[in-house]
Protein backbone atom coordinates (compact mmCIF):
# COMPACT_ATOMS: atom_id res chain seq x y z
CA UNK A 1 0.00 0.00 0.00
CA UNK A 2 2.80 2.39 0.87
CA UNK A 3 4.56 1.55 -2.39
CA UNK A 4 1.38 2.34 -4.33
CA UNK A 5 1.06 5.62 -2.43
CA UNK A 6 4.62 6.64 -3.33
CA UNK A 7 4.02 5.72 -6.96
CA UNK A 8 0.89 7.86 -6.96
CA UNK A 9 2.82 10.83 -5.56
CA UNK A 10 5.54 10.49 -8.21
CA UNK A 11 2.96 10.08 -10.96
CA UNK A 12 1.09 13.16 -9.74
CA UNK A 13 4.30 15.20 -9.70
CA UNK A 14 5.15 14.21 -13.28
CA UNK A 15 1.62 15.01 -14.42
CA UNK A 16 1.77 18.44 -12.79
CA UNK A 17 5.11 19.18 -14.46
CA UNK A 18 3.73 18.12 -17.84
CA UNK A 19 0.75 20.44 -17.38
CA UNK A 20 2.99 23.35 -16.40
CA UNK A 21 5.25 22.68 -19.37
CA UNK A 22 2.34 22.63 -21.80
CA UNK A 23 0.86 25.89 -20.48
CA UNK A 24 4.06 27.90 -19.95
CA UNK A 25 3.75 31.42 -21.27
CA UNK A 26 5.89 31.71 -24.37
CA UNK A 27 6.01 35.50 -24.22
CA UNK A 28 7.83 35.82 -20.88
CA UNK A 29 11.60 35.56 -21.08
CA UNK A 30 14.92 36.70 -19.63
CA UNK A 31 17.34 38.96 -21.48
CA UNK A 32 20.93 37.68 -21.60
CA UNK A 33 24.17 39.49 -22.37
CA UNK A 34 27.16 37.85 -24.06
CA UNK A 35 30.34 38.15 -21.98
CA UNK A 36 33.33 39.12 -24.11
CA UNK A 37 35.71 37.40 -23.83
CA UNK A 38 35.20 34.49 -24.27
CA UNK A 39 32.01 34.80 -26.40
CA UNK A 40 33.19 34.62 -30.01
CA UNK A 41 32.91 33.16 -33.49
CA UNK A 42 35.87 30.89 -34.16
CA UNK A 43 36.89 29.43 -37.51
CA UNK A 44 39.78 27.03 -38.03
CA UNK A 45 41.00 23.62 -36.88
CA UNK A 46 39.52 21.79 -33.90
CA UNK A 47 40.17 18.41 -32.34
CA UNK A 48 43.39 16.68 -33.49
CA UNK A 49 43.93 18.91 -36.52
CA UNK A 50 46.47 21.72 -36.52
CA UNK A 51 45.88 25.02 -38.28
CA UNK A 52 45.32 28.60 -37.12
CA UNK A 53 41.99 29.46 -35.49
CA UNK A 54 40.58 32.86 -36.36
CA UNK A 55 38.82 34.26 -33.30
CA UNK A 56 36.29 37.08 -33.61
CA UNK A 57 34.92 38.28 -30.23
CA UNK A 58 31.16 38.78 -30.22
CA UNK A 59 29.23 41.44 -28.29
CA UNK A 60 25.49 41.07 -28.07
CA UNK A 61 22.42 39.67 -26.40
CA UNK A 62 19.54 37.24 -26.73
CA UNK A 63 16.33 36.31 -24.94
CA UNK A 64 15.74 32.97 -23.20
CA UNK A 65 12.05 32.02 -23.10
CA UNK A 66 10.62 28.99 -21.22
CA UNK A 67 9.18 26.40 -23.60
CA UNK A 68 7.95 23.74 -21.17
CA UNK A 69 9.44 20.66 -19.53
CA UNK A 70 9.60 16.96 -20.34
CA UNK A 71 10.67 14.04 -18.09
CA UNK A 72 14.35 14.82 -18.66
CA UNK A 73 14.76 18.46 -19.68
CA UNK A 74 13.66 22.00 -19.05
CA UNK A 75 13.32 23.51 -22.52
CA UNK A 76 13.81 27.11 -23.67
CA UNK A 77 13.59 29.09 -26.89
CA UNK A 78 16.50 31.35 -27.80
CA UNK A 79 15.07 34.46 -29.43
CA UNK A 80 16.56 37.59 -30.98
CA UNK A 81 20.19 36.45 -30.94
CA UNK A 82 21.98 39.62 -32.06
CA UNK A 83 25.75 40.12 -31.99
CA UNK A 84 28.47 42.26 -33.53
CA UNK A 85 32.25 42.02 -33.70
CA UNK A 86 32.88 45.25 -31.80
CA UNK A 87 31.46 46.87 -28.69
CA UNK A 88 30.78 50.23 -30.26
CA UNK A 89 28.69 51.54 -33.15
CA UNK A 90 28.72 49.22 -36.13
CA UNK A 91 26.77 46.83 -38.27
CA UNK A 92 25.08 43.82 -36.70
CA UNK A 93 27.08 40.79 -37.80
CA UNK A 94 25.13 37.80 -36.43
CA UNK A 95 21.38 37.29 -36.04
CA UNK A 96 19.23 34.26 -35.38
CA UNK A 97 17.36 32.08 -32.92
CA UNK A 98 17.48 28.60 -31.48
CA UNK A 99 16.78 26.26 -28.60
CA UNK A 100 18.39 25.50 -25.24
CA UNK A 101 17.69 22.66 -22.85
CA UNK A 102 19.12 21.59 -19.51
CA UNK A 103 18.52 18.36 -17.61
CA UNK A 104 19.55 14.78 -18.29
CA UNK A 105 19.05 11.17 -17.20
CA UNK A 106 22.22 10.34 -15.25
CA UNK A 107 23.90 13.74 -14.80
CA UNK A 108 23.11 17.37 -15.53
CA UNK A 109 23.61 18.08 -19.21
CA UNK A 110 22.74 20.85 -21.64
CA UNK A 111 22.37 21.50 -25.36
CA UNK A 112 22.35 24.72 -27.37
CA UNK A 113 21.16 24.74 -30.98
CA UNK A 114 21.38 28.01 -32.93
CA UNK A 115 20.34 28.91 -36.48
CA UNK A 116 22.49 31.95 -37.22
CA UNK A 117 22.98 34.24 -40.17
CA UNK A 118 26.46 35.81 -40.39
CA UNK A 119 26.75 39.02 -42.38
CA UNK A 120 23.33 38.44 -43.96
CA UNK A 121 24.18 35.05 -45.41
CA UNK A 122 21.68 32.13 -45.23
CA UNK A 123 21.23 30.79 -41.72
CA UNK A 124 23.57 28.02 -40.64
CA UNK A 125 22.88 25.37 -38.01
CA UNK A 126 25.18 25.35 -34.96
CA UNK A 127 24.80 22.55 -32.39
CA UNK A 128 26.67 21.97 -29.13
CA UNK A 129 25.51 18.38 -28.81
CA UNK A 130 24.58 17.15 -25.34
CA UNK A 131 27.39 18.20 -23.00
CA UNK A 132 27.88 18.45 -19.21
CA UNK A 133 26.70 21.56 -17.38
CA UNK A 134 29.77 23.59 -16.41
CA UNK A 135 28.28 26.63 -14.64
CA UNK A 136 25.21 27.04 -12.39
CA UNK A 137 22.07 27.84 -14.35
CA UNK A 138 20.83 30.50 -15.22
CA UNK A 139 24.38 31.14 -16.45
CA UNK A 140 25.08 29.56 -19.84
CA UNK A 141 28.56 28.64 -21.03
CA UNK A 142 29.09 26.30 -24.00
CA UNK A 143 30.16 26.09 -27.63
CA UNK A 144 28.09 25.11 -30.68
CA UNK A 145 29.69 23.91 -33.89
CA UNK A 146 28.60 24.03 -37.51
CA UNK A 147 29.96 20.56 -38.36
CA UNK A 148 30.18 18.76 -35.02
CA UNK A 149 33.65 20.13 -34.17
CA UNK A 150 35.16 18.63 -37.30
CA UNK A 151 38.79 19.06 -38.29
CA UNK A 152 37.97 22.39 -39.96
CA UNK A 153 34.90 24.01 -38.51
CA UNK A 154 33.14 27.18 -37.37
CA UNK A 155 32.25 27.40 -33.69
CA UNK A 156 30.10 29.92 -31.84
CA UNK A 157 31.15 30.31 -28.19
CA UNK A 158 28.33 31.50 -25.92
CA UNK A 159 29.22 32.69 -22.42
CA UNK A 160 26.15 34.56 -21.21
CA UNK A 161 24.54 35.89 -18.05
CA UNK A 162 21.06 37.34 -17.40
CA UNK A 163 20.85 41.12 -17.54
CA UNK A 164 19.54 42.28 -14.17
CA UNK A 165 17.18 39.95 -12.33
CA UNK A 166 14.10 40.05 -14.57
CA UNK A 167 12.65 36.56 -14.80
CA UNK A 168 15.46 35.06 -12.70
CA UNK A 169 14.99 34.25 -9.01
CA UNK A 170 17.43 35.87 -6.60
CA UNK A 171 19.84 33.08 -5.66
CA UNK A 172 21.57 35.15 -2.99
CA UNK A 173 18.89 34.30 -0.41
CA UNK A 174 17.93 30.84 -1.64
CA UNK A 175 19.79 27.57 -1.96
CA UNK A 176 19.47 23.89 -2.73
CA UNK A 177 18.54 22.23 0.56
CA UNK A 178 17.08 19.08 2.04
CA UNK A 179 14.82 20.57 4.68
CA UNK A 180 13.34 17.51 6.38
CA UNK A 181 13.35 13.73 6.77
CA UNK A 182 10.76 12.36 9.17
CA UNK A 183 10.43 10.11 11.06
CA UNK A 184 14.14 9.42 11.45
CA UNK A 185 14.92 6.63 12.29
CA UNK A 186 12.08 5.06 10.30
CA UNK A 187 10.71 1.61 9.64
CA UNK A 188 8.49 1.52 6.55
CA UNK A 189 8.28 5.07 5.22
CA UNK A 190 10.00 8.43 5.57
CA UNK A 191 8.82 11.79 4.25
CA UNK A 192 11.60 13.78 2.56
CA UNK A 193 11.24 17.49 1.88
CA UNK A 194 13.47 19.84 -0.07
CA UNK A 195 13.68 23.33 -1.50
CA UNK A 196 15.18 24.71 -4.72
CA UNK A 197 15.97 28.35 -5.56
CA UNK A 198 14.65 28.31 -9.13
CA UNK A 199 12.98 26.26 -11.84
CA UNK A 200 15.15 23.63 -13.43
CA UNK A 201 16.14 19.95 -13.44
CA UNK A 202 17.14 18.11 -10.28
CA UNK A 203 17.49 14.58 -8.98
CA UNK A 204 16.69 13.13 -5.57
CA UNK A 205 18.13 9.76 -4.62
CA UNK A 206 18.95 7.37 -1.79
CA UNK A 207 22.52 6.04 -1.65
CA UNK A 208 24.28 3.69 0.76
CA UNK A 209 27.38 4.51 2.82
CA UNK A 210 29.63 3.55 -0.11
CA UNK A 211 27.84 5.94 -2.46
CA UNK A 212 25.98 3.27 -4.44
CA UNK A 213 22.49 4.24 -5.51
CA UNK A 214 19.72 2.41 -3.71
CA UNK A 215 16.67 4.25 -5.03
CA UNK A 216 16.10 7.08 -7.49
CA UNK A 217 13.18 9.02 -6.05
CA UNK A 218 12.90 11.81 -8.63
CA UNK A 219 14.65 13.02 -11.76
CA UNK A 220 12.48 15.76 -13.21
CA UNK A 221 12.45 19.53 -13.72
CA UNK A 222 11.16 21.66 -10.88
CA UNK A 223 8.45 24.06 -12.07
CA UNK A 224 9.79 26.86 -9.88
CA UNK A 225 11.35 27.80 -6.54
CA UNK A 226 9.83 26.53 -3.31
CA UNK A 227 9.46 23.54 -1.00
CA UNK A 228 8.21 20.07 -1.97
CA UNK A 229 8.14 16.61 -0.46
CA UNK A 230 7.57 12.94 -1.19
CA UNK A 231 7.76 9.64 0.69
CA UNK A 232 10.39 6.92 0.37
CA UNK A 233 8.80 3.58 1.16
CA UNK A 234 12.12 1.98 2.07
CA UNK A 235 12.39 -0.02 -1.14
CA UNK A 236 15.22 -0.23 -3.65
CA UNK A 237 15.03 0.46 -7.39
CA UNK A 238 14.29 -3.23 -8.00
CA UNK A 239 11.27 -3.14 -5.68
CA UNK A 240 12.87 -5.19 -2.88
CA UNK A 241 12.90 -3.85 0.68
CA UNK A 242 16.22 -2.17 1.52
CA UNK A 243 17.97 -3.69 4.54
CA UNK A 244 18.14 -1.84 7.84
CA UNK A 245 21.05 0.55 8.07
CA UNK A 246 22.32 4.06 7.47
CA UNK A 247 21.59 5.80 4.15
CA UNK A 248 22.12 9.21 2.59
CA UNK A 249 19.42 11.22 0.88
CA UNK A 250 21.09 13.22 -1.90
CA UNK A 251 19.70 16.23 -3.77
CA UNK A 252 21.47 17.65 -6.84
CA UNK A 253 20.72 20.45 -9.27
CA UNK A 254 22.66 22.96 -11.38
CA UNK A 255 22.56 25.34 -8.38
CA UNK A 256 24.24 22.98 -5.93
CA UNK A 257 23.75 19.87 -3.84
CA UNK A 258 22.81 18.74 -0.35
CA UNK A 259 22.59 15.47 1.55
CA UNK A 260 21.05 14.19 4.78
CA UNK A 261 21.65 11.02 6.77
CA UNK A 262 18.68 8.75 7.54
CA UNK A 263 18.47 5.51 9.49
CA UNK A 264 16.24 2.57 8.52
CA UNK A 265 15.37 0.12 11.28
CA UNK A 266 13.82 -3.35 11.16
Amino acid sequence: MRRASTFAIATGLLAALATIGSTARADVGTLYSLLTPPSSLQTGCFGPCECPVQLNPTYGSFELVPAGTDPLYANYEVRNYIASFNNGPGAVAITGSGRYRIGGEFALTQQLVLDLSVWGQPAQHFDSGIVPVSVPFPQIDLSSALHGFACHDSVIVVDARPIGTTGVPDAAHARVALTGASPNPFHAGIEISWTLPRAGPFDLAIVDLEGRRVRLLARVASPGPGSRSLTWDGRRDDGRVAPAGIYWVTLRSADGADRRRVVKIE
